[in-house]
């Protein structure tokens, strides 16, 4: 591939390396000129032009990351159809990530033009979560790259996903008799927490004796109510084979696979077989819902991976956890908090293009023959206790902002809004200054929500030790919803997403930062989509 100006005349089939903006609009780069695309710009005083021209051994960007991609095996992932020569891998369920680090070092190592990026091993992700992405960095690479990148990738698994499946857990916990009943009721608490997040249900729940015994007892118990796997939490630490729990299990006729765990904290778990069903001792740390070891044998067991002596040995690696909320989560969640005034942003998503709504812009419904429905949340938002209201356009620019005259809100144009969503977010972001530390990210379509939850969840946001790394929404009859303040650890995310989803697509990579805030007033997770939705905007006011 040839880069380089060249004079216009000779640029007809070439791809523009910068964009240009015309009387007719602008021309992306990437552009392939055609004669109109060259007359058009001689019209504006063009003479030469920035451009790159694919020579005859060159494979066009998109194909490159069609051929490259399609060789992978797949295994749990889906792949996004290629666009700038970017080809996204997306989880297909909940599950860990296994990566050939190796190979995927090898494939980086032969062309510079060729880049494969990952998430971290092992990484927990959710269905649709993006796990790699394999993206051709210049308009064309030469063949002879892409056959050798082919060798190291055909038939060979770089990256995989292991579903998690869902299993019947039982808790036992032992207690002395000073042991307080709020330390139990807590780490049930906890531990149902804790399974949730991995789709299981906690079916049992037992307490009794520090005894070998009547821990045997209450084995027997749970696998009759159903208990597919067992985790036993002692009033006392495990500190050897022959302690309380690990004879327990040995007396149901199971056996300790492993005792400790190289990972801190959670040193002191056992990892433990009773006929096919998995059985762990719980490190006293697992009674708290901070990431600990026991988070990391969950995850793993569920995902089918065998916890033999090298699986747990490998965890050693990255295994410090005492100063993280989750894993991985970004750099600048474990820096010390700098930030003296904590001031929220408030940015209102309305750039779409409104298809499903037919000819009309819904968001210029009227509320109850009043108000446009852009203008009635605006004033919402405005209503809280937000610092400043950023309103992101897009489709219609002209006509939203005028709906919006008057009313004390900035404007940021999005001029990528067809691409979806994620693009409003990222130019939302980006026009945002250094002194607001999180911002309340909203959607204009959804006129039920109301100023006294946005106001909750400030309130919320801020009791947090450290709002800037924390993630906080509405939880309505057990969903998450929106709005969603982001702490100023996820911007530069936030800013690098794609596609139609949002924030969405990063929010489960990082479910130790969320912070739930219930709120029992369900109609305010409806929105205005489709033309049948418009009777609800009579009810507005009177839901208010």
């Amino acid at each position: 591939m040839k880069f380089g100006e060249k004079p216009i005349s000779e640029c007809v089939g070439d791809l523009l390396v910068h964009s240009i903006k015309t009387p007719d609009g602008k021309l992306s780069k990437g552009t392939k000129l055609s004669k109109t695309h060259i007359e058009t710009l001689r019209l504006i005083g063009a003479k030469l032009l920035l451009v790159a021209s694919l020579e005859e051994d060159d494979v066009e960007e998109n194909l490159a990351a069609s051929m490259l991609s399609n060789a992978f095996l797949k295994s749990g992932f889906q792949l996004s159809v290629p666009a700038t020569g970017r080809a996204n891998f997306i989880a297909d369920a909940l599950s860990i990530v296994r990566l050939d680090v190796e190979k995927i070092k090898s494939l980086n190592e032969i062309d510079e033009a060729i880049t494969f990026a990952t998430v971290m091993p092992d990484q927990l992700v959710t269905a649709g979560q993006m796990i790699a992405t394999l993206k051709i960095i210049p308009y064309a690479v030469s063949k002879s790259s892409i056959d050798a990148a082919l060798s190291v990738v055909s038939n060979s698994e770089l990256v995989s996903c292991h579903t998690i499946v869902s299993r019947k857990f039982s808790l036992i916990q032992t207690s002395f008799e000073d042991t307080k009943p709020s330390i139990i009721s807590a780490t049930e608490d906890v531990t149902r927490t804790r399974l949730s997040h991995l789709n299981c249900p906690l079916i049992d729940s037992q307490v009794t004796a520090h005894t070998a015994g009547k821990v045997h007892d209450a084995l027997i118990r749970a696998r009759a109510q159903g208990a597919e796997a067992f985790l036993l939490c002692g009033a006392s630490a495990i500190a050897d084979r022959l302690d309380i729990l690990p004879e327990a299990l040995r007396m149901v006729g199971g056996e300790v696979i492993h005792l400790g765990l190289p990972v801190d904290p959670g040193n002191l778990s056992m990892v433990g077989e009773w006929d096919g069903m998995l059985v762990l001792g719980m490190p006293g740390c697992a009674r708290s819902p901070k990431l600990n070891g026991l988070d990391w044998l969950l995850q793993k067991a569920l995902a089918g991976i065998n916890l033999d002596k090298s699986e747990l040995s490998g965890m050693a690696v990255g295994g410090l956890l005492a100063d993280i909320a989750s894993r991985p989560l970004p750099r600048k969640l474990i820096h010390k908090n700098t930030i003296k005034h904590h001031k929220t942003a408030g940015i209102l998503l309305a750039a779409g293009s409104s298809r499903r709504m037919g000819a009309q812009n819904k968001l210029l419904l009227p509320i109850d023959n009043g108000p446009s429905m852009i203008r009635w949340i605006a004033q919402t938002y405005l209503d809280a206790d937000i610092d400043t209201l950023i309103v992101v356009t897009g489709f219609q620019h002209e006509a939203i902002s005028k709906a919006l005259l008057g009313l004390n809100v900035e404007f940021v144009y999005n001029h990528d809004y067809q691409t979806g969503q994620a693009s409003s977010v990222a130019r939302g972001i980006e026009s945002l200054s250094e002194r607001y530390d999180c911002a309340l990210i909203g959607l204009a379509d959804m006129p039920f929500i109301t100023s006294d939850l946005i106001n909750r969840l400030i309130k919320s946001h801020e009791l947090l030790s450290k709002p800037e790394v924390r993630i906080t929404m509405p939880i309505i009859d057990g969903r998450r919803a929106n709005p969603v303040i982001w702490g100023r650890a996820f911007f530069d995310e936030l800013q690098a997403i794609s596609g139609d989803e949002g924030g969405r697509q990063i929010l489960a990579a990082y479910l130790s930062a969320v912070n739930g805030v219930s709120w029992d007033k369900t109609e305010v997770a409806e929105d205005i989509d489709l033309p049948e939705d418009i009777q609800k905007l009579s009810g507005v006011s009177q839901d208010m």
